[in-house]
């Protein structure tokens, strides 16, 4: 994940990860194709996407994670499809151009603080995906009706200064220390930053945080033409 949002901090196992895939990505992708899944962390969806036959690449920042995922792949050398893990940044991908039939992008723009940045990250996923390749993009939506996150919106609004994104702190610590920095994006947000692609599909739907908060999210499904 991406630097200078708190994510590298941390271990193994540890990053916050309870998003889980939603079956519109099995009725647009097929088994036995490679898959990008952005953000990866120690494997925990590339390690369920390959059980079920896809071949997987995952790839995050966080050097910690990614050698546990690479260590528990050993474990999974003969379930169902292959998977492997690299250390690399979203925004400078180290793979060629139309290197994958789907690139999953789940709860990993979340972490993604600059706007340009968020734009650099599509454009990467537009760049090494297929003609006709599928983008499944899910994220958290902007819950003014959750009483909880229209404090959070508010309340760091004037650090952040850009509405939707808001320091997690650690609720275990008083005062609550800082975790990492997060966005919740609206409907258009989303629809913007996946304007090179054609979108096939366009969900809200139910999430649950790190926090064991169930809030609104979205799922689009996007084809590279």
């Amino acid at each position: 994940m991406e630097t200078g949002t708190g994510w590298n901090q941390f271990k193994g196992k540890e990053t916050p990860s309870t998003v889980e895939i939603h079956e519109l990505f099995f009725k647009a992708v097929s088994k036995n194709t490679n898959v990008l899944d952005f953000g990866c962390a120690w494997g925990r969806v590339a390690f369920q996407l390959q059980k079920l036959g896809y071949n997987v690449t995952g790839f995050d920042l966080n050097k910690n994670a990614i050698d546990t995922a690479i260590q528990l792949a050993k474990s999974y050398e003969n379930h169902g499809g292959k998977v492997k893990f690299d250390e690399a940044n979203a925004m400078d991908l180290p793979y060629p151009d139309g290197s994958f039939d789907a690139c999953i992008i789940q709860a990993f723009l979340t972490t993604i603080i600059s706007p340009s940045d968020r734009i650099k990250v599509l454009s990467e996923a537009h760049r090494v995906l297929k003609k006709n390749g599928i983008l499944y993009l899910a994220d958290f939506g902007l819950n003014w009706k959750n009483l909880h996150y229209r404090e959070m919106y508010r309340r760091d609004y004037i650090s952040t200064m850009e509405l939707g994104t808001f320091i997690v702190k650690d609720d275990s610590k008083t005062p609550g220390e800082d975790l990492f920095t997060v966005h919740h994006y609206t409907r258009m947000e989303l629809i913007n930053l996946v304007k090179d692609f054609t979108i096939e599909n366009f969900q809200e739907t139910i999430f649950t945080t790190f926090h064991g908060n169930r809030t609104k999210g979205y799922i689009v499904i996007a084809r590279k033409g």
